[in-house]
């Protein structure tokens, strides 16, 4: 390998998680160690490239502090879809309109003269679960997002598979029923019934049920106090709440129905759960598996692994894997 350049931190990767609440900065290594990390807001009125600066800064005192140099060996940012990895830009993501179109790869290259990389959230979800996680070693992995939104990450024939647009993997938006909670702006869908925001609708309709008959359910105090996160129907549940118990019961039947038709087509090694799936595996992976072997192809069913995400920095480690991507892809001649 070229020797590196005065002032670039050998080896040490840069990761960006941005979100629209937060941007993680990470630092690691090829090994996926991770060194440091911070985060702070996402102004929702700044410039993109306002808040990149500052993570960028944030990254060099980090590596500085580490006793590296200024400028990291390579750049992985995991970003909220939709995005193209193609035109190396955002396309328009929910809920940040200042992001909208904007050139992400195009900033890198100007502000930071290192192999540079960008993949949604959820690509760079199973990324990080294939080097480090619980699909270590697959060469056939999906990892499924079950947080404020629902989407797959697709790693294929050992690739992470992007589509003709790199709009693979927009699961939210199957429908499974013809009615149902709402998300992805379709009634029944996959993110209806599987992200946070879905399964909070499924417990209020619940709730509204047991209010109509009388039923005492701590659904109904977290209805009515307004306070229904995903958290606390998840914590009502593993106390035993019956209405709780209910309505996780119905969303793991969904997802099982989801894991049948994600093995029928794709016919993974493993399938992995994020955020709450991977924080309540308990109360979604028994269910689901049981309808998933009734629903998809007996030997299919029977191989594929369905396993909780072991990684308790996953959004930093995301970052971190598009950036070992970046690194291993660079171009050698001109280092």
């Amino acid at each position: 390998m070229a020797s590196e350049s005065p002032g670039v931190s050998e080896r040490l990767l840069c990761g960006l998680d941005i979100g629209g609440t937060k941007i993680g900065v990470a630092i690691g290594r090829e090994d996926g160690a991770l060194l440091a990390a911070t985060s702070f807001p996402t102004d929702a009125g700044a410039h993109p490239e306002q808040l990149l600066a500052e993570a960028l800064d944030r990254w060099r005192q980090l590596a500085v502090s580490l006793g590296g140099g200024d400028r990291p060996a390579a750049v992985g940012a995991a970003c909220p879809g939709p995005v193209s990895t193609s035109l190396g830009r955002f396309l328009d993501p929910p809920n940040m309109p200042a992001w909208h179109g904007f050139p992400l790869m195009e900033w890198l290259a100007k502000r930071c003269a290192a192999p540079s990389a960008m993949m949604n959230d959820a690509d760079a979800s199973v990324l990080a679960e294939v080097n480090w996680g619980a699909a270590r070693g697959a060469r056939c992995a999906v990892f499924l997002t079950m947080s404020t939104g629902m989407g797959a990450g697709l790693y294929l024939g050992g690739d992470v598979y992007e589509g003709a647009s790199s709009l693979a993997g927009e699961i939210g938006h199957i429908r499974l029923r013809d009615d149902g909670p709402v998300g992805f702006g379709k009634r029944g869908s996959v993110e209806g019934y599987l992200s946070g925001p879905g399964m909070v609708q499924v417990a209020q309709t619940e709730a509204r049920g047991c209010i109509q008959t009388g039923e005492p359910s701590v659904l109904v105090e977290l209805f009515q106090a307004d306070t229904l996160t995903p958290e606390a129907l998840c914590a009502a549940a593993v106390a035993g709440d019956a209405a709780s118990r209910r309505v996780i019961e119905r969303c793991a039947t969904e997802l099982g129905r989801l894991l049948a038709l994600l093995v029928d087509l794709l016919n993974p090694e493993v399938i992995v759960l994020g955020t709450i799936g991977a924080a309540h595996p308990e109360l979604f992976i028994p269910r689901a598996r049981e309808v998933m072997m009734q629903e998809a192809i007996p030997h299919s069913a029977r191989i594929v692994r369905i396993e909780p995400s072991p990684l308790s920095q996953r959004g930093h480690l995301a970052a971190l894997a598009v950036a070992l991507r970046a690194w291993e892809r660079r171009d050698v001649s001109s280092g």
